[in-house]
């Protein structure tokens, strides 16, 4: 018997794709990038509409601090606290809020305390940081 022997493969046997045109014009090539459009639109305007929705909730949040703000002001008998300033009203030197005596263990609180370069007057805006 005989062996069958297969001639040997070289590089020239190997087959690629790189001399075949890409068809980009295939139709259903497009019609796969149209629905990848539409998709990614659709969820880009579901994005936008939650995100405008965060908006008008921290608006609306605003509104409700610079109500309580406000109330808060006329209780005390502050006309308007400026941005960045002290009271339309307050003299220099007055607005401080006298401290209620600290019930903890710290020493040193007491009634009368005057208020320090770190604490907050009526006047001041309070600043929190996250």
């Amino acid at each position: 018997m005989s062996k069958f022997t297969q001639p040997s493969r070289s590089v020239r046997d190997i087959k690629t794709l790189a001399g075949m045109a890409d068809d980009v014009r295939a139709p259903h090539k497009m019609y796969m990038r149209l629905f990848a459009l539409e998709t990614e639109r659709h969820r880009r305007l579901q994005e936008r509409a939650s995100a405008m929705l965060r908006v008008d909730n921290i608006d609306a949040r605003c509104a409700e601090i610079a109500e309580e703000m406000e109330q808060l002001l006329q209780i005390l008998g502050v006309e308007a606290v400026a941005p960045g300033g002290p009271p339309a009203n307050a003299r220099p030197g007055s607005g401080r809020v006298p401290t209620q005596p600290h019930r903890g263990r710290g020493k040193g609180t007491g009634a009368g305390r005057q208020t320090t370069s770190g604490e907050t007057s009526v006047g001041e805006a309070v600043k929190i940081r996250y």
